[in-house]
């Protein structure tokens, strides 16, 4: 049976020409002034480990602050010959609807396999502000 090596929320990634594991903005918190807010654009990415060409369930629920489903991402894929794959998970416009913890649940069959989380949370005020944060000279 295989299992989830690792799973990284990040903003975008990719294999490299020489098949490497490509991470770009690795985050686990996002400030935002306001909810709903929208990500524009992000990436779960996986390892997966197993037997040798072992075809696999694949499954991952975004959990909302409230513990609502946000979003469900499925598929089936197969393990390479050394037993292991690498996945990754494109969200374009990714939904923020509210501030808290979101659980990013990936899920191997029916079993859970992984949860990472990500923190929304309201954008500090600015340090570029003049004193007072009102403009005021």
């Amino acid at each position: 049976m295989a299992t989830c090596d690792w799973a990284i929320v990040c903003d975008y990634a990719f294999l490299d020409i020489t098949r490497k594991v490509c991470l770009i903005g690795v985050f686990d918190r996002i400030f935002t002034p306001a909810v709903p807010s929208v990500h524009p654009q992000a990436a779960l990415a996986l390892r997966l480990v197993g037997n040798p060409n072992e075809t696999v369930d694949l499954r991952a629920e975004i959990i909302r602050p409230t513990g609502e489903l946000l979003a469900r991402i499925e598929g089936r894929g197969e393990l390479g010959d050394a037993g292991t794959a690498e996945v990754h998970m494109g969200m374009a416009g990714l939904p923020l609807p509210d501030f808290g913890i979101y659980a990013f649940n990936v899920y191997l069959g029916d079993a859970l396999a992984k949860t990472i989380a990500i923190t929304v949370a309201p954008a500090p005020p600015s340090s570029l502000a003049p004193e007072g944060g009102r403009g005021e000279g």
